[in-house]
């Protein structure tokens, strides 16, 4: 964010450190990276916070309303998850102002409602009346591929902690300001999740934590009864759906980037004349958001592969980080990162994808190559030889005029 004051975050990096390098092989990377990211790891992303908010949200209304009164359920979930995507993707479209508002309003929310958890949870164990800790990791198997998914599993909880470099262009004083955010940031992200699975820990057993759904409704329901469920289920649906909402702005920011690069369709870079928000970047998330919620996919599946694929792009990048240090030796860094730190990130990152490639079957291997192979064919025709299609850019001034979007 220093070095490349410009917004897209890892994208942008990529494109910065290799584009120069070799006429089709440089660009290549980010391309690669971009459509994975706004294909693949985001909106499988998006589709499992919205089918958690949708089972919070079902648990909601099963307390409230007779089951016999309710629609079946699964059509139900789907209306409450589909719902979430639309609502954050017409909110982000309505009014920059009024969707960072909502993110503070539903930030402040959840810290409020972790801290008062944790305060239970501490008050149980000091008074002794939380149950044992000792059969935490009683019957747990130690393997690669098991190791492997705990990684992913757990990992997944503490990733966006690059999320600020997607909005560089956005942010005051980002040479000072990007590090603070993500030093103070990752610091509390770490405590109050580390704190709140102890929390869990006082009060329900590790199978009941692994084999339930909704685990902070199961955990108030013990404590304070239905009363505190509903509280609960409400309170992790709001952020949950504070999720989908940073999740939504930062990679529609990365598609206005890509497509301001050359790396997308001219569309995607246009924002509205009134509310200022790229809507045809967001507009596309949504709808690619959506599929991948009706896809069927489940939980483990997603994880496991936005796992696979942000780990690999981890890696390239630590290693772009190299190479950006030799590109521009005399760049100015208000801090510098030990050259230790990236190589870890290099040994964690590319053995946890040979882990997967041999270990979890051959589903992530076909999808892997299927991608890579599809993605470098649309590059070489619409960026390396620059190929128009016939009358697209006229419907592109069209889509312009109609919904009042201007280039920028």
């Amino acid at each position: 964010g220093t070095v490349v004051p410009k917004s897209g975050g890892l994208y942008i990096f990529l494109q910065t450190a290799f584009r120069t390098y070799h006429p089709f092989f440089g660009e290549l990377p980010a391309f690669i990276f971009f459509w994975i990211t706004y294909t693949i790891i985001f909106p499988s992303t998006t589709a499992v916070n919205a089918i958690l908010f949708s089972e919070y949200s079902y648990e909601i209304l099963q307390m409230f309303v007779n089951s016999q009164h309710l629609c079946d359920g699964v059509i139900l979930k789907n209306i409450l998850g589909a719902s979430a995507i639309l609502i954050v993707g017409v909110l982000n479209c309505a009014s920059v102002k009024l969707y960072i508002k909502s993110q503070d309003i539903l930030t402040y929310t959840k810290m409020a409602v972790i801290i008062f958890t944790v305060g239970c949870g501490a008050y149980l164990f000091t008074s002794g009346e939380s149950q044992d800790f000792d059969p935490g990791f009683k019957g747990t198997k130690l393997s690669f591929y098991g190791l492997s998914q705990a990684l992913y599993f757990g990992l997944y909880a503490y990733d966006g902690g690059n999320f600020i470099t997607g909005i560089t262009e956005e942010i005051k004083n980002p040479e000072k300001n990007i590090m603070y955010c993500i030093l103070i940031s990752m610091t509390i992200v770490i405590i109050t999740y580390l704190s709140l699975n102890l929390t869990f820990l006082t009060v329900l057993s590790p199978a009941e934590i692994a084999n339930g759904t909704t685990v902070i409704s199961d955990f108030a329901d013990k404590l304070f009864g239905q009363k505190g469920c509903v509280v609960a289920s409400a309170t992790i649906s709001l952020c949950l759906l504070l999720s989908i909402m940073c999740g939504t702005f930062y990679c529609s920011r990365m598609g206005y980037v890509a497509a301001r690069e050359g790396h997308a369709a001219e569309i995607l870079c246009c924002i509205h004349k009134t509310t200022k928000s790229p809507i045809p970047a967001v507009v596309v998330q949504v709808i690619i958001s959506l599929l991948w919620f009706f896809s069927g996919q489940d939980l483990a599946l997603l994880i496991d592969m936005f796992g696979f694929f942000m780990w690999l792009t981890y890696g390239v990048t630590m290693v772009a980080l190299f190479v950006l240090r030799r590109k521009f030796p005399d760049a100015y860094r208000p801090f510098r990162v030990p050259s230790v730190i990236p190589v870890i990130v290099i040994l964690i990152s590319f053995s946890l994808v040979g882990m997967t490639l041999l270990l979890a079957g051959f589903h992530l291997i076909l999808i892997a190559g299927v991608f890579v192979f599809f993605i470098t064919v649309l590059y070489y025709i619409f960026v390396y030889r620059a190929v128009r299609i016939k009358h697209f850019d006229k419907f592109q001034k069209n889509l312009q005029i109609w919904f009042r979007l201007e280039s920028p």
